[in-house]
């Protein structure tokens, strides 16, 4: 017979509004590229997606401790890597370098039409 792959997949998401003043964390599982299971920090707990993911939100739902550290998620991870990426970003702006010329025109060489490319 045929034989299936069949693939998990799990995804550490954070949304952040307004820099760091509001950021949600989100741990997402997939199986065979579907949503079956979630935890949102702004809930505080997993929610299912489909009825496989069912068995596995109640189940992580009953320990407590693992919800807590999920929820610190939003400090341990989301806050921590937007500081890191912003202490490398913030202040990396440069002034542009302009070069403006003059493109051949190679269809009529007594033709009035221009063109001009700008390259940033």
């Amino acid at each position: 017979g045929e034989s299936a792959d069949y693939v998990a997949e799990l995804k550490h998401e954070c949304h952040y509004m307004n820099g760091t003043q509001r950021v949600r964390f989100l741990q997402r599982i997939f199986y065979n590229q579907e949503e079956i299971v979630y935890f949102d920090s702004d809930e505080g707990y997993f929610i299912a997606k489909t009825e496989l993911g069912r068995a596995d939100a109640e189940y992580w739902n009953k320990n407590k401790e693992y919800l807590e550290q999920l929820k610190a998620q939003v400090q341990t991870y989301c806050i921590h890597n937007y500081d890191v990426l912003h202490s490398v970003t913030a202040d990396r702006r440069v002034e542009p370098q302009v070069k403006i010329s003059l493109m051949a025109q190679h269809e009529d060489a007594d033709s009035e039409l221009h063109i001009l490319a700008c390259n940033v």
